[in-house]
């Protein structure tokens, strides 16, 4: 194990190779560990294709816990090829956990001519860009929170138990109306407690621990209704 947990991605291309570092960076990532902590876990490089970069000159630096931000995972870099689907899509979220609107970087997840994220509730945007950052074909386009619910339903992928990492989670009930949410759930715990990334949430992208049971999302404060599973995972 290399002594420091700052490690740039030029320093361990040359000790270990792009490929391996690539995959040692992303593995920091989703496992909260530093990069040089990771490099005693086993890694898999990325396949030929993979989506998974990182800028040249980024430096991936975590302490307690949190990763910084870095120019790879700001952009939603995904998980290497040999991670499932619902890991990409858990890795895509939290990449983007603290973009904000002030800085228009959350601008990216919507594609309406006209649309900004100062003018459209954008909370289905997000989680609809985080599905196909990740590789995920079929994606529902409404800016509904309620109407992925519904979206789901159409798909047969709308259930209202045993949530998992990638899975959608909708507040409100299902339907083609406003007044709900919807954001991505990136861990479910063994309390029955789950941790989700959701966008448009004080105006930004947001980390937030709840309990299913309770909690409540959008202007009408909407219990949870459902979740809906990405297709293939």
């Amino acid at each position: 194990m290399y002594p420091t947990r700052h490690l740039t991605l030029p320093t361990l291309k040359q000790r270990t190779g792009r490929a391996v570092a690539l995959a040692v960076l992303t593995t920091a990532a989703l496992t909260g560990t530093g990069a040089a902590d990771a490099l005693a876990l086993p890694a898999t490089p990325p396949a030929a294709g993979s989506t998974a970069t990182a800028d040249s000159s980024a430096t991936v630096t975590v302490t307690g816990g949190t990763t910084a931000d870095a120019g790879a995972l700001r952009e939603g870099a995904a998980a290497p090829a040999a991670a499932t689907l619902r890991d990409r899509i858990a890795a895509a979220a939290r990449g983007q956990i603290g973009v904000t609107e002030s800085d228009s970087a959350c601008q990216k997840y919507l594609t309406g001519k006209g649309q900004t994220c100062r003018n459209t509730s954008w909370c289905a945007a997000f989680a609809e860009w985080t599905w196909r950052h990740a590789g995920v074909k079929s994606v529902p386009t409404t800016l509904l929170g309620r109407g992925v619910g519904k979206w789901g339903q159409e798909h047969h992928l709308f259930h209202t138990g045993s949530p998992k990492p990638g899975d959608l989670v909708v507040y409100g009930p299902p339907a083609y109306e406003q007044g709900g949410h919807v954001g991505v759930v990136v861990s479910v715990n063994r309390d029955g407690t789950l941790d989700t990334v959701e966008g448009n949430v004080s105006n930004k992208v947001a980390h937030r621990h709840i309990d299913p049971r309770t909690a409540k999302g959008g202007v009408k404060n909407w219990k949870i209704s459902g979740y809906v599973t990405p297709p293939g995972a």
